[in-house]
């Protein structure tokens, strides 16, 4: 495994180790309910086609299985895919694997905080080419903690200001505090590396108090909580559902 992967998550062999995926179930579950008591916004919008974004699709298996979960529960409403991934390999292999799901090698850190015209923002220049303003799922699974370990409190927030400003649904699942420190150790044994903005973290903390400073700055942009789930994934992690106000 590169050093690259062990600091960004890319890992090219991440479905070997997450096989048994208890997502999918929570995701549906979850999902299926709002939508049955009408709390979704795609649903009261009587929307022909979902437009759909999972950030740090990695090879794009789940980045599908959500795409198949969205259409299932909404009665067949279509929903077109983009998964959006940090390593242009990985998008290749996604490419190959579903040729009807676009893949758009990009990282997001630097998209969020680097000012840069529209037409140098791939996923801006991709919601060109849809005809599209925002939108109507972003899905982040298990990967702001690489954004937070590599870009600080301010790029974590800077990435949560840019995945708000681009959807009216954003479905989250976030790393616990203890998994942060997990990672640090991680790489420094795997690859002799450390995260430098690590110890400076201010948003950090045990029993939910890691999770509590993201759900609350989500909050303040203009969402609510709409669904979070008391399941856990088999890696002890929820889902947590925000919709836009």
């Amino acid at each position: 495994m590169g050093e690259t992967q062990l600091k960004h998550g890319n890992y090219h062999h991440y479905y070997r180790f997450r096989a048994e995926d208890t997502r999918s179930n929570i995701l549906r579950q979850h999902l299926q309910t709002l939508w049955n008591g009408n709390k979704l916004q795609l649903k009261r919008d009587r929307v022909s086609l979902v437009q759909m974004a999972d950030f740090g699709c990695n090879s794009g298996e789940f980045t599908a299985k959500v795409r198949d979960i969205l259409e299932q529960v909404s009665g067949g409403v279509p929903v077109r895919a983009v998964g959006v991934d940090i390593d242009d390999e990985l998008c290749h292999r996604a490419s190959a694997a579903f040729p009807d799901i676009e893949f758009i090698s990009g990282n997001l850190l630097n998209i969020a905080c680097q000012e840069m015209p529209p037409n140098d923002d791939p996923i801006e220049r991709y919601m060109v080419s849809a005809s599209i303003d925002q939108f109507d799922v972003i899905c982040c699974f298990s990967v702001l903690m690489y954004i937070h370990l590599n870009g600080g409190d301010e790029g974590l927030r800077r990435v949560l200001d840019y995945l708000c400003g681009k959807t009216k649904l954003l479905i989250l699942e976030l790393q616990s505090w203890s998994k942060y420190r997990d990672q640090v150790r991680r790489l420094k044994r795997g690859a002799e590396q450390s995260y430098p903005l690590y110890e400076g973290l201010q948003w950090r903390g045990n029993s939910g108090v890691l999770e509590n400073h993201i759900t609350n700055y989500v909050l303040s942009r203009g969402f609510e909580m709409v669904s979070e789930s008391d399941e856990k994934t088999e890696f002890h992690r929820g889902l947590l559902f925000f919709q836009a106000k």
